[in-house]
């Protein structure tokens, strides 16, 4: 009898351990903000290309990483198989002048791809991508300069595109940090301010544009667009209602260079982490009205797709429950979701739960 009632105790005891912790879903205030980063639905990322780099620089930096050029094709058939958003990473250092002139050629083949995305009928996403390879260090000893260099080409960006509606949206940054820190994916305070800097700097060149960048919605980001509560807690706002963040979330990863296999299917506890840390997100943004972004997710593991398609799908409703956006790292690589050459979907129940089309 004692141990029958120990083992009844114990059930007991599970029992209302996991019942203390409630899945809720609290109302964002509906602000432009927020209202928008929802409106942009599922997304994926032109991964691997027009943000590839190389030294010495090779003749062409679209392909150096190894995947084909973006043909107007592709971006069609992101639009047919469900996306809504294309996010398009650009590296710049290597395509500037000795004077800091983005080359015209250069911006040409941005402007195309861009335009292709729009005339398909989605939103497209521009950023500054791996410039932290080069002038973009996050530190006190760089500041000025990562300042006045990220200032000049959001500048030239923002004239080439100051004409364009609403469907363009801009990013500030991408992971911005000190790479090969021992603290590189951490950060520190300094770091902190420093992007905080980096971000004002940013939005100033481009809202001075004027045009309809006078009132284009523009992500920010915090230190490495992590999701370290530290990071993204420090990460300042500034007084405009069309900025929305920017955020990475790999679940299961302590660190963006580490990514969780899917050889498990998801279990509770996995379900609990995803939602404290996408409630966290909106604690810190979405409940004082601004919209958040998972401008990249993903996990690496192929073997497992009906796992992966579950963990996929549950974070992707997470979201859109908290009224945030989804954007899937493809570098059509070990990220891959769509096979670029052959224009297919290379693991169609993943697409699905991205998407939210999963059965």
């Amino acid at each position: 009898m004692t141990s029958f009632l120990s083992h009844i105790a114990a059930l007991v005891l599970s029992v209302c351990t996991a019942l203390s912790f409630l899945f809720v879903f609290p109302p964002s205030p509906q602000t432009e903000s927020v209202k928008f980063a929802s409106s942009l639905g599922a997304g994926w990322n032109l991964g691997n290309t027009l943000e590839a780099w190389r030294v010495p620089e090779p003749d062409d930096t679209e392909t150096c990483w190894g995947n084909p050029k973006t043909t107007k094709e592709l971006i069609s058939f992101l639009k047919q198989s469900g996306f809504e958003t294309v996010r398009i990473p650009v590296t710049w250092f290597q395509h500037l002048d000795s004077d800091g002139n983005i080359e015209s050629e250069w911006l040409d083949r941005v402007n195309e791809v861009v335009d292709w995305v729009l005339d398909s009928g989605m939103n497209a996403v521009l950023n500054v991508q791996h410039d932290d390879q080069d002038w973009l260090i996050a530190n006190s000893e760089n500041e000025e300069r990562a300042c006045k260099t990220l200032a000049s080409i959001w500048a030239q960006i923002a004239e080439r595109f100051k004409d364009y509606d609403d469907r363009l949206i801009f990013e500030t940054m991408n992971e911005p940090r000190v790479v090969g820190a021992d603290d590189e994916w951490g950060g520190n305070d300094e770091g902190r301010a420093v992007v905080n800097r980096l971000n004002l700097a940013a939005l100033k060149a481009i809202r001075e544009s004027g045009g309809k960048n006078a009132d284009r919605y523009v992500f920010i980001t915090d230190y490495a667009a992590s999701d370290l509560e530290e990071n993204f807690t420090a990460l300042e706002m500034p007084d405009d209602s069309r900025v929305m963040v920017s955020l990475h979330y790999y679940p299961g990863t302590a660190h963006r260079s580490e990514f969780a296999d899917c050889e498990e299917k998801l279990t509770f506890e996995q379900r609990r982490d995803i939602y404290k840390k996408l409630r966290a997100f909106y604690n810190a943004f979405s409940k004082k009205g601004v919209g958040v972004c998972i401008t990249e997710f993903g996990w690496t593991d192929r073997e497992h797709l009906d796992n992966l398609a579950e963990k996929a799908d549950y974070l992707v409703s997470t979201a859109k429950r908290f009224g945030f956006c989804c954007f899937v790292w493809d570098n059509g690589l070990d990220f891959s979701v769509i096979d670029r050459e052959n224009l297919t979907v290379a693991y169609p129940s993943y697409a699905e739960a991205i998407t939210g089309k999963r059965p």
